[in-house]
């Protein structure tokens, strides 16, 4: 999946938004991105020690089941155990809302 900077604000509004890391630490990641971008958000928050792993998988599946949108790069470098189970919980959270 092609990212652009436009879908990478929008994880990084969510997560702000929902006070899982701050506008400094946000900042702070997308101005590392700009020297590698190939780094996803997620990943370089994760690697500054912003968030962890876990939480933001959770946040993730969060931003997935509010947004509607299961395209967001995940797989890039989760695991694939890991993606199965944020696509498993939300077929399911779609069953339950259907």
């Amino acid at each position: 999946m092609a990212k652009n900077d436009k879908t990478e604000y929008k994880i990084g509004e969510f997560l702000t938004k929902n006070n899982i890391i701050n506008q400094h630490q946000l900042n702070d990641a997308l101005e590392l991105q700009t020297f590698n971008k190939e780094r996803l958000l997620g990943e370089i928050l994760v690697t500054m020690g912003y968030i962890s792993k876990e939480k933001l998988i959770m946040s993730l599946e969060m931003y997935m089941m509010t947004t509607n949108s299961d395209k967001i790069g995940i797989n890039e470098w989760l695991d694939q155990e890991e993606i199965d189970l944020i696509i498993k919980k939300l077929e399911a959270s779609k069953l339950k809302s259907s």
